[in-house]
């Protein structure tokens, strides 16, 4: 093995973009580097031998995460790259305890969607059910900790509904 894995550009330029994005896709990260995808997925595999990043594999996608994000947050970091699911939880932070017909509409995604996203959120413990008289409700578990995260890796997302949620939390949480 070698002295320093970071010794070369290349591997340099992917290891920054797994750190910029944690949670990073393999593909997001050979876009980031601008790097071919067999150079990407050797250096991306010597960078995990190497102990300084690591592979969650997460269905069909494995997540790339720099080795001092701890686990829990490499588990909601994971989830957060996907588009609805992030959309889903911001909606879930800006107004807790929504029946899925809100959510719907407050998402903008499919009653079908949103389905696959709330039972992957329950799982891990990020989202909670409740009850509404008859209606099923959804409320975000851990709000002050998921935002703390969202707001400290929020430069790994571009994306403007939760720009907007850290402006609000920022008013709301000054120091």
């Amino acid at each position: 093995m070698e002295d320093d894995p970071l010794a070369l550009e290349t591997r340099r330029r992917i290891y920054d973009a797994v750190r910029r994005s944690p949670g990073i896709g393999g593909r997001e990260a050979q876009r980031s580097a601008g790097t071919a995808w067999g150079e990407t997925v050797y250096h991306l595999d010597r960078l995990t031998e190497s102990g300084l990043l690591h592979r969650e594999s997460a269905g069909h996608q494995d997540h790339y995460f720099a080795a001092e994000v701890p686990l829990g947050d490499r588990r909601l970091l994971g989830l957060m790259r996907s588009d609805s699911a992030r959309r889903l939880v911001l909606a879930l932070l800006e107004r807790s305890d929504q029946t899925v017909p809100e959510l719907v509409g407050s998402t903008g995604l499919s009653a079908g969607r949103l389905s696959i996203h709330l039972r992957r959120l329950m799982e891990t413990g990020l989202v909670s059910t409740g009850r509404r008289g008859r209606y099923r409700t959804f409320v975000a578990a851990d709000r002050e900790r998921t935002i703390r995260l969202l707001v400290a890796y929020r430069s790994g997302f571009a994306d403007a509904l939760l720009e907007r949620l850290v402006g609000t939390w920022s008013e709301l949480f000054r120091p």
